[in-house]
């Protein structure tokens, strides 16, 4: 123990007297502590804890028995004492003059079994018939605040006595009855808050309602999951369950390539110690105690990183959360805290501290005494060593890889598929590192024929390998992870882009919504649209009142080409043709349809179909009536294929008939919600906008178009390119200051030839290229290994990421040099003459 304490000591003065190595390598474990200790808070508050899901859901009450449940069925099932509340939720229509738009009903007591479940943000709840409180963002589209009226369709007037706030949805639209309301409705639309009394024990209710003899008249029942001997039986007891492993895995690699740049920290401090441990070897210091003293270095910023990450980490949770609310449009408590995972976060940063300080320590500890009193630089290991040993674990890393994406096409369990993946992928990137100590090597043949700085750059690279390689494997790294995710992203986008099937034309924009009548034509003035039309569907309705819509079908009908089946669709796809989305047209709807040439066959009373494909065989249909269950005879009409180059899954049309077709056939226009637009170019950006403004006055109406399969993953790659880059700039300046530290003798021989100041910023900007090229070149290997073996395993090809490729091997070195050369500062030369372990 005492000789631990000395080591402590010795470490602890060492970090004083090297101020901004000890901060650099601090800042290395404190950054990402702080991102997962940030993660890991904002995840907790966010995410509802099983209480907080509860009371949303049922309140202060134990049970929620659903909606349906029979008056007979809850009298029987609860004991004496229980008492039970109504609560009412349904769908509504809120008029506004010219429109109406969706809100979503509610009756409920918040007073009562209710309270919790929802907010008073302002006013108070209502308490007659005739009342009503409204969301916030209700009271935006009426205009209505409090003292004001709102008009719901089947409902009434109602005056607005508060603002009722949704903690889970603070944008929806919300109108709060008199929870009275709800009990003169029938039980189909009632749900019923339960409490039950003091000591009775909810199982058995639970299991009594769930009793196959009672299949006759079921009752659906929810429980408090938070807490009682349900919530134990189900294991969510005061379960918060914020998924932290997903940060804590991030963090780790993150962690890792910190470590690997704090290793040649560490490397670094053994230099400028070299003389000071050769003193403690000669005075009687074993080599466990020569390696105790980095470790011990290790342990002391270890530990502040650590501590401070946690601290700042919460700090920047508590200054995030006020904009929580707007970002997640739900209501957040303040920053909870997670103390478990907390601890876990710093106890990872601690580990990566002591991981950088155990290579130089093993080092240090087998540093001959002579060498190290001598001051001269430690023989390096011979590079052909690392470089068998980085071929070997790549070769291993490719087999992982391989091995991992056949067993996910073989296996219902992707765990072991996910590791080996994963554990590929980390492997690979470790192997081309170890290459990087007999690149580096090679390096110094070729430095005699550079210019002076470049001569003088690659033979201090080449011989500070222990500096260097953790350098170049932490840029590596970083840059190797955004090429697998843009490769992967390329390949993935690219066999998207050939399965895509258009569900509108390019130059169509289609209004939807219960005002898209009167919506549309004010979009079709605004887009300058050469042809419009509402799309009224087509329906009869029987005795009863139910909907019966029209079916065509035409068994005979295929494919011309058989070879234009789509990817993955059954040999029997194109045989037999039926088709639905039947609409009544006219001239204007034809031509918005790109099916103009068909308007005479329309008005003969030819049934016009819009294919994607060319078919044969369908010059006649059937046309056939049902109702879902039941169909009638079909009715043989002619018909014409028009081929548009639409696939189905849209809502245009896919059959239509004229007006007097569909008296014949005994149908009837429904009710339009759509109107079709078409321009005379390919809708842009500007035009959808512009449709989008014109129908911004009716709430529920809309307006689309179809831009292509789009590319959803082009602004993740644009961050992680940017923040890779970011991240190789930083590091590769990290390294830059840590040669500047150790290449005093070499700033020594170069003031005493007389160098310029600004050859050494030559020098300085060519380590730092040096560095990021071998760095980016590694990396473009290590991120495409793992990516073509998954794909390739599943039959799919790989595309090369051209943008980040040249990020890592062009933009990378550019961005180093420049910064390097504008913002390094060479080591004065007062400075430069001071003994190394000052």
């Amino acid at each position: 123990m005492s000789a631990a304490g000395a080591l402590l000591r010795v470490s602890r003065r060492d970090v004083r007297r090297s101020p901004w190595r000890s901060l650099l390598v601090g800042l290395l474990i404190l950054l990402p502590v702080m991102g997962m200790a940030w993660g890991i808070t904002i995840l907790a508050t966010v995410l509802p804890s099983a209480d907080a899901r509860d009371t949303h859901q049922m309140g202060a009450a134990d049970l929620l028995v659903q909606a349906g449940s029979s008056e007979a069925r809850r009298n029987a099932l609860f004991p004496p004492g229980t008492r039970l509340e109504p609560m009412m939720e349904s769908g509504g229509r809120l008029l506004l003059p010219g429109t109406s738009a969706n809100v979503s009903v509610t009756a409920r007591d918040l007073d009562g079994l209710a309270r919790g479940s929802l907010t008073i943000a302002d006013g108070r709840q209502p308490t007659v018939p005739g009342e009503a409180a409204i969301s916030a963002s209700l009271a935006t589209v009426t205009g209505a605040s409090i003292g004001g009226q709102i008009q719901l369709e089947d409902i009434g007037t109602l005056r607005v006595v508060g603002i009722v706030e949704d903690p889970w949805d603070l944008s929806g639209r919300l109108v709060l009855l008199v929870a009275t309301t709800a009990r003169g409705m029938p039980d189909a639309e009632v749900a019923w808050l339960v409490a039950l009394p003091p000591g009775a024990d909810p199982m058995p209710i639970f299991l009594a309602a769930g009793d196959p003899a009672q299949a006759d008249d079921p009752i659906g029942m929810s429980w408090r999951q938070a807490s009682g001997p349900l919530a134990e039986l189900s294991g969510t007891a005061g379960s918060n369950g914020p998924p932290t492993p997903a940060v804590m895995v991030l963090g780790g690699l993150v962690l890792l390539e910190s470590a690997l740049v704090a290793a040649a920290a560490f490397a670094v401090s053994i230099r400028r110690r070299q003389r000071e441990l050769g003193l403690l070897a000669a005075t009687g210091g074993e080599p466990r105690h020569l390696a105790g003293t980095v470790l011990g270095e290790g342990l002391v910023l270890g530990v502040l990183g650590a501590a401070g990450g946690v601290a700042a980490g919460l700090i920047a949770a508590a200054l995030t959360s006020p904009f929580l609310p707007d970002l997640t449009n739900q209501r957040t408590p303040p920053p909870v805290l997670e103390p478990v995972a907390l601890g876990a976060a710093a106890l990872i940063g601690l580990i990566a501290a002591l991981v950088a300080a155990s290579v130089p320590a093993w080092a240090a500890s087998r540093m001959p005494v002579l060498l190290a009193l001598s001051g001269r630089r430690p023989p390096s290991a011979p590079a052909r060593r690392y470089l068998r040993l980085g071929l070997a674990v790549v070769a291993l890393a490719a087999l992982m890889t391989f091995g991992g994406a056949t067993l996910s096409l073989t296996s219902d369990d992707n765990t072991v598929p996910m590791l080996l993946l994963a554990g590929g992928a980390m492997l690979g990137t470790l192997g081309f590192g170890a290459i990087s100590p007999w690149l580096l090597e090679r390096l110094e043949g070729v430095s005699a024929r550079m210019p002076v700085s470049g001569r003088i750059a690659l033979r201090d690279t080449a011989r500070a390998r222990s500096r260097s390689a953790p350098i170049v494997t932490a840029i590596l790294a970083s840059l190797a992870a955004t090429i697998a995710i843009g490769a992967y992203a390329t390949s993935r986008d690219a066999e998207i882009a050939a399965r895509y099937e258009p569900w509108m034309a390019p130059d169509q924009i289609i209004i939807e919504g219960p005002d898209a009548a009167q919506a549309g034509p004010a979009a079709a003035l605004a887009v300058h649209a050469i042809a419009s039309s509402v799309v009224p569907g087509s329906m009869v309705e029987d005795d009863s009142g139910g909907a019966r819509y029209a079916r065509i079908e035409a068994p005979g009908a295929h494919l011309a080409d058989p070879n234009d089946v789509p990817r993955g669709a059954p040999p029997s796809w194109g045989v037999g043709y039926t088709g639905y989305n039947v609409s009544i047209a006219d001239a204007p709807l034809l031509r918005a349809l790109h099916a103009e040439a068909a308007a005479a066959d329309l008005d003969a009373g030819v049934v016009v179909l819009l294919t994607q494909r060319a078919w044969a065989g369908l010059d006649h249909v059937s046309v056939i009536i049902s109702d879902g269950e039941t169909d009638s005879p079909g009715v043989e009409l002619p018909a014409r294929a028009v081929m548009t180059g639409i696939g189905g899954g849209g809502n245009l049309p896919e059959v239509l008939i004229s007006a007097s077709t569909a008296a014949h056939l005994g149908l009837s226009p429904s009710e339009p919600y759509r109107y079709v637009l078409r321009l005379d170019h390919a809708v842009t950006d500007a035009d959808l906008q512009a449709a989008a403004a014109a129908s911004a006055p009716f709430p529920d109406t809309r307006a689309d178009a179809d831009r292509g399969p789009g590319n959803p993953d082009a602004a993740l790659r644009v961050f992680l390119v940017i923040a890779s880059l970011l991240f190789a700039v930083t590091v590769t300046g990290i390294a830059v200051s840590l040669g500047e530290i150790e290449s005093r003798p070499d700033q020594r021989t170069l003031l005493a030839l007389g160098a310029e100041p600004r050859l050494r910023r030559r020098i300085t900007a060519a380590r730092a290229g040096v560095l990021a090229i071998l760095a980016g070149c590694l990396a473009v290997p290590a991120g495409l290994l793992p990516v073509w073996g998954l794909l390739e395993s599943r039959g799919s090809h790989m595309l090369i990421p051209v943008p980040e490729i040249a990020a890592a091997v062009a933009v990378l070195p550019l961005l180093a040099i420049g910064a390097t050369w504008l913002l390094a500062r060479p080591i004065p030369d007062w400075s430069a003459f001071r003994s190394p372990s000052g």
